[in-house]
């Protein structure tokens, strides 16, 4: 049964999809911040090593990139988790405008079905009442015509 909240039911539905793809796409950028620093780790630890067994080669031109590198990747994390904290909330919101759009179709379609086997309970009684008053119609015409005819 269509409700006058379909329509806003479809568009919030539509709405989480969207949340729930934006949520991953967040994720997935925080793991990719998380490889990325990973690999950063292990080239420094690479690099070390490297240098405290040559002592001819410099590294401090490295260090310094990969310090810059991972204070990026920190700020790029702090930025993503701070989105994806926004994107929760807005999701938490919407999923409650979710449920409460479907709690009011829920009620319009059990109010509707209640309107309708009410309408369904009277017309039975009209029915019942029409057939008991004609009913009782006979029975009179019966003794009308029983008392007549016994005078």
């Amino acid at each position: 049964m269509n409700t006058p909240f379909d329509a806003a039911l479809r568009l919030r539905q539509r709405e989480m999809d969207a949340m729930r793809v934006s949520i991953a796409v967040q994720v997935n950028q925080l793991m990719v911040i998380e490889e990325t620093r990973e690999n950063v780790d292990r080239s420094v630890r690479r690099e070390t090593e490297i240098a405290a067994s040559n002592w001819g080669s410099s590294a401090h031109a490295f260090m310094a990139r990969m310090r810059a590198q991972r204070e990026r990747l920190v700020r790029e994390r702090a930025t993503v988790n701070a989105r994806l904290t926004a994107l929760r909330e807005q999701a938490t919101e919407a999923y409650g405008a979710l449920r409460a759009i479907e709690g009011a179709a829920a009620r319009f379609r059990e109010e509707a079905d209640r309107a309708a086997a009410t309408a369904e309970q009277n017309r039975a009684d009209d029915f019942s009442a029409a057939r008991y008053s004609r009913a009782q119609d006979m029975i009179r015409r019966a003794r009308l015509t029983t008392d007549r005819d016994a005078v």
